[in-house]
């Protein structure tokens, strides 16, 4: 049990620190062309950092028995609020990536996943299951921001400039596959808990330095993630 509550903490302590660390590297070895210089020891070490956390994760999740993967009412349901505010306000401020339907579509799920993340706190404030599709919602929208960003992500020219927004956006996806399947005896409850920690690390590696659009974003999506474990 001591190790579950440990967990979250980890994710977040590990998470601020790549974020620095990449925030620094983005400060101090960009060349004249705005590319970062190649294989600098912060470069490298905000790989190592994560393959580290990602490799922590999945053997600590592992370890975990049944009876320790249940969140508390009152951290999830504030993760989830946390949530839901982050990503209403990201949808009605800010337009998708891509024009014509994709990018509409991104819009109406950001909004439509923020009222169900709100509707997902209150039932789960008052000790209530939320319903499925109230948290199904928020993984289509996330499966649609990985497809809305996709291009824009292929067309940088280095890794930094888009490695951590893409996993932290594949690990929001399941994180919310998961969580949505377990309300209706689908889960995997420690898979759950993977996904919800390398979301967690991952979306607070990609706040900093990122596009103003997505800061707000994957800085409370991560605190929903982690909250929710």
């Amino acid at each position: 049990m001591k190790q579950r509550k440990l967990l979250p903490l980890a994710a977040l302590v590990m998470g601020l620190a790549c974020q620095i660390g990449r925030w620094t590297l983005y400060r101090t070895a960009v060349d004249a062309t705005g590319l970062l210089t190649a294989g600098t020891p912060l470069e490298w070490g905000s790989y190592a950092l994560s393959v580290l956390a990602i490799g922590l994760f999945a053997a600590a999740a592992g370890k975990l028995r049944e009876t320790e993967v249940s969140s508390s009412p009152i951290l999830a349901g504030l993760g989830q609020l946390i949530g839901g505010l982050g990503l209403g306000w990201t949808a009605l401020r800010y337009p998708g990536e891509m024009p014509g339907l994709l990018g509409i579509l991104w819009k109406i799920l950001g909004i439509v996943s923020a009222l169900c993340l709100l509707w997902s706190a209150l039932q789960t404030f008052q000790k209530k299951t939320p319903h499925f599709l109230t948290l199904l919602v928020p993984c289509l929208f996330w499966l649609t921001h990985l497809i809305d960003n996709y291009r824009g992500w292929s067309g940088q020219p280095q890794l930094q400039s888009y490695l951590f927004a893409l996993l932290g956006t594949m690990a929001m996806t399941l994180f919310t596959y998961y969580t949505a399947a377990e309300v209706v005896g689908m889960g995997k409850p420690r898979l759950r808990v993977f996904a919800g920690l390398s979301a967690g690390y991952l979306c607070l590696a990609a706040m900093l330095p990122g596009p103003e659009k997505t800061q707000l974003l994957f800085f409370t999506s991560a605190l929903w993630a982690i909250s929710c474990l």
